[in-house]
């Protein structure tokens, strides 16, 4: 249960939009006062901060508040304009909503009970809006700790690869703003939160209404300190957006990426007590109080190394002792996948003057669980009609931490196609006598292949989304495809994967899954000596 031991007061602040936005002040029992502040904001309704945390309401993140209480901060909740009882219209994330939120931190910041020095918490929204008020840049606003939350929303979540996100968009639109305000006696209708979903699959472009809500472009004018903390459990929604918005801020900062390896896992890791005691607590004492607690003196970078179980450090991300591992597609049979071609991986360029893989969709053994199959038996089997390439088993140990991309030569007999990629370690084991563990994925429509060349680097591509350009059919395409951030341990013995698709599965890449369309078509992964498609992965030395 997120409870407290103190009763909150509403204040009420006229925002420059006109609005009046509201908003519950906790302050610490029988403190004398002022005190630092730590201040979140939402459209998640503070009437609902009863409710216990349990991922049946996802949205409960304000983290552990009566620890926060107990060691002298006041905790404030604001209902963004047009949620819960604060006026006007319900702009998700734009840069107006994120000028509202300055106004109340500012105003909180006058109030006899406040120290004037003002720090940011929450999880997912409640970390989206810390970014979002930071680039507007509150003189009152000290520090911020976004904790799994995105920064570029036509990226991180929208138009994945300039494939629209369609499940979560439609949950949490739907249900996360929508029927909650329902449920607690708000028109449905009210702020326009009904338009939200709409608006979003009306701007499949990364256009001037996506630009405007998406903090990612002013971030680089941020100077206060931050702390951005990822969750790998959370890679698909928010992961980028930690890593890309701790990489763009310029003032005092570190990055930390967890090991929670689910979504469930990611909420209550920020629920936990003893996690903010011993990372995130720290740093408000030295930010907000000045306590000279050594904080700043950890490495600027850590992070959980999946399959090895252990956090490593390093003084960037990606780090800089990182090499581009090169792992290049075969038609020659791996003989351990049971997929729709069988292919390979090896670290050795190809030799064979013409070699291609092609398939047709939608698959006639598709179920309603997307490309996935079940056997007779009726298991679900994700790989068997899908198009997979596989290493030989690891001679020894080795490490991949950082940013990668699958570099894929590919044509079609239509005018665009979709390529869904997903990166797995093999480990002895299982039904087939492999178990998978996916460590990392991405997307792209080919007709948003454009990239930007002034975010763009060599093993992450940071693509346009400023038009779309159909492909010319029988055309091979050098398309690039950036993987979400990643490490993890490949140990002696177990294998890579690399899956190649055009949709999701319903079964193990929900609520992340996409709108499918009207595909129809033949499509054909080139792999010669020259057409070189290739995985790249960011290797790092092992002792």
């Amino acid at each position: 249960m997120v409870d407290v031991n103190v009763t909150p007061f509403e204040i009420a602040v006229r925002s420059r939009h006109g609005a009046t936005v509201r908003a519950d002040v906790y302050l610490p029992a029988g403190g004398k006062g002022p005190f630092p502040v730590l201040l979140c904001a939402s459209p998640y309704q503070k009437s609902l901060r009863r409710l216990p945390v349990n991922w049946v309401f996802a949205f409960i993140e304000y983290g552990p508040m009566q620890l926060y209480l107990d060691r002298g901060y006041a905790y404030v909740i604001v209902d963004v304009p047009g949620s819960g009882v604060s006026e006007g219209d319900f702009d998700f994330v734009s840069r107006q909503e994120g000028e509202a939120i300055n106004d109340v931190i500012e105003f909180v910041a006058q109030q006899k009970w406040a120290t004037g020095k003002i720090g940011m918490i929450g999880q997912s929204y409640l970390c989206w809006s810390q970014w979002n008020a930071a680039r507007t840049r509150p003189p009152h606003l000290t520090t911020i700790v976004p904790f799994d939350g995105a920064t570029d929303m036509y990226r991180d979540w929208m138009y994945q690869g300039g494939v629209p996100a369609l499940l979560f968009v439609g949950i949490w639109g739907t249900g996360s703003v929508m029927l909650l305000h329902q449920s607690e006696g708000h028109d449905i209708y009210g702020g326009n939160r009904h338009l939200m979903i709409p608006d979003i699959f009306a701007h499949p472009l990364d256009d001037e209404w996506q630009r405007r809500r998406s903090p990612f472009w002013e971030l680089d004018q941020v100077d206060i300190p931050v702390f951005s903390i990822g969750v790998w459990g959370k890679a698909t929604l928010h992961l980028r957006g930690n890593v890309l918005g701790y990489e763009r801020v310029r003032g005092p900062k570190q990055l930390l990426i967890t090991h929670p390896d689910s979504w469930p896992g990611a909420q209550k890791l920020f629920a936990d007590p003893e996690f903010h005691e011993r990372e995130i607590l720290p740093w408000y004492e030295h930010h907000l109080k000045g306590v000279a607690n050594g904080v700043m003196q950890r490495q600027p970078v850590r992070f959980f190394v999946n399959g090895e179980g252990e956090y490593r450090a390093a003084d960037a991300w990606p780090p800089s002792d990182v090499r581009a591992a090169v792992f290049y597609l075969a038609g020659t049979k791996s003989g351990v996948v049971r997929s729709l071609n069988d292919g390979s991986l090896a670290e050795t360029p190809p030799t064979a003057a013409t070699e291609s893989t092609s398939w047709t969709y939608p698959d006639p053994l598709w179920s309603v669980a997307g490309v996935t199959m079940f056997d007779a038996n009726g298991v679900p089997d994700h790989t068997a009609r899908v198009n997979t390439y596989t290493t030989p088993a690891f001679e020894r140990d080795r490490e991949f931490t950082g940013h990668g991309v699958v570099v894929l030569h590919a044509s079609s007999d239509q005018r665009d196609f979709d390529l869904f990629v997903k990166v797995c370690v093999l480990s002895p084991g299982g039904p087939h006598g492999w178990r998978p563990r996916k460590v990392t994925q991405g997307w792209l429509r080919a007709s948003h292949r454009v990239e930007d060349p002034a975010l763009t680097r060599e093993m992450r591509p940071f693509h346009a989304h400023q038009r779309a350009e159909p492909v010319e059919p029988g055309r091979p395409y050098e398309l690039r495809v950036e993987l979400l951030p990643m490490s993890f341990l490949v140990k002696a013995g177990e294998r890579l994967r690399l899956e190649i698709t055009n949709h999701d599965s319903l079964v193990i890449d929900a609520p992340m899954t996409h709108w499918y369309g009207q595909k129809v078509g033949t499509d054909t992964y080139h792999h010669d000596m020259a057409h070189p498609s290739r995985l790249v992965l960011p290797e790092r030395p092992r002792a």
